[in-house]
C-alpha cells in the first residue's frame, strides 16, 4: 500500500501546480529567445574581435612615401632589382634615409650595402626633390639625379612598394639563403 500512497502523493503534487496561461508560455518562449540572441550576439562579437587581432597581427606595416621613392631609385640603380631584399631603414639626423639592402651582384655574390636618399622641397615649385642619392660611398651623378627628379611626377602617380622591410635574423643558423640555386646544374641542359 505504500506504493499507492507515494502514488498518489505525487499525483496531488501535480495537480496542485497551477498550470501557465498562454500569456506566461509566451513570456517565457520571448525570454528564451532572448538569451539565445544574447548568446548568439556576444559569439558574434568574439568572432569578429579575433578575426579583427589576426588581421592586425598578419598585416604589413606601411612605411612613408619617401620610402617608396627612395626604394624606387634603388631598384632603378640596382643591376639585378629582382633579388633586393630591404633589410633595414634608419631615418637620419639630417634628415636622410637610409637603407640597407641585400641583393644578388652580376658575379652571383650575395652581397649587402647601404643606400642613402636625401630629400629637399624645391621653392620654385613646391614638389620634393632628391637632393643627394648614394650607393655606399659613392654619390649619384648630379645629371642623373635631375633625370631622376623631373620623374617624381610618376612616382607619385604610380603605386610605390610602401611595406615595412623586415629585418634579417640576428643569428646566421636562422639565415637562409639560396646558395644552391646557381650551383645546380642540370644535365639534360647540358648538350654534347
Amino acid at each position: 500500500m505504500d506504493e499507492k500512497e507515494e502514488i498518489s502523493k505525487e499525483a496531488t503534487i501535480e495537480d496542485q501546480k497551477p498550470k501557465q496561461t498562454l500569456a506566461e508560455k509566451l513570456k517565457e518562449q520571448k525570454k528564451a529567445a532572448r538569451k539565445k540572441a544574447i548568446k548568439r550576439s556576444l559569439l558574434y562579437g568574439f568572432l569578429a574581435l579575433f578575426a579583427y587581432i589576426v588581421w592586425f597581427l598578419f598585416k604589413p606595416f606601411k612605411a612613408s612615401a619617401e620610402y617608396g621613392i627612395c626604394r624606387s631609385v634603388l631598384e632603378l640603380t640596382v643591376p639585378y632589382p629582382s633579388s633586393i631584399h630591404v633589410s633595414e631603414l634608419k631615418n637620419k639626423r639630417d634628415g636622410s634615409m637610409l637603407l640597407w639592402y641585400t641583393h644578388t651582384d652580376a658575379f652571383g655574390e650575395y652581397r649587402m650595402e647601404n643606400f642613402i636618399c636625401k630629400f629637399r622641397v624645391n621653392q620654385k615649385t613646391g614638389i620634393t626633390e632628391l637632393a643627394e642619392v648614394k650607393m655606399g660611398k659613392v654619390a649619384m651623378d648630379p645629371q642623373r639625379l635631375a633625370f631622376l627628379n623631373n620623374a617624381m611626377i610618376y612616382f607619385a602617380e604610380n603605386p610605390l612598394i610602401l611595406t615595412w622591410p623586415t629585418a634579417l635574423p640576428d643569428s646566421i643558423g636562422d639565415l637562409k639563403l639560396e646558395t644552391d640555386k646557381f650551383r645546380k646544374v642540370n644535365l639534360s641542359d647540358i648538350k654534347k
